[in-house]
């Protein structure tokens, strides 16, 4: 008996990393206000960065404090996890 496996290699989108929410945290946010960005099909202001650290020692956590309009409450996003790395559109400076 032969067993044949099928691969389908996906083609994966490559994303410009000056897109993405960590950069806009790093480089944007910081020297600006109140900034509108558009996260997936969510509506988000930027509110605050905060800079957490961890207990033992091993460096920071990344936080961003921002507004969800579509919930309509404020949530807080860890920059250092794959949400990081997701493309955003700032609507607004």
């Amino acid at each position: 008996m032969v067993l044949m496996l099928k691969y389908t290699i996906m083609a994966t989108k490559k994303i410009d990393e000056k897109k993405t929410l960590k950069y806009a945290v790093a480089f944007c946010f910081c020297t600006t206000g109140k900034i509108n960005f558009m996260l997936g099909n969510k509506m988000y202001q930027h509110i605050n960065t905060v800079y957490d650290q961890r207990e033992d020692g091993r460096g920071f956590n990344t936080c961003e404090v921002v507004y969800n309009y579509k919930a309509q409450k404020y949530e807080v996003l860890n920059v250092d996890t794959e949400i990081g790395n997701k493309e955003i559109t700032i609507l607004n400076v």
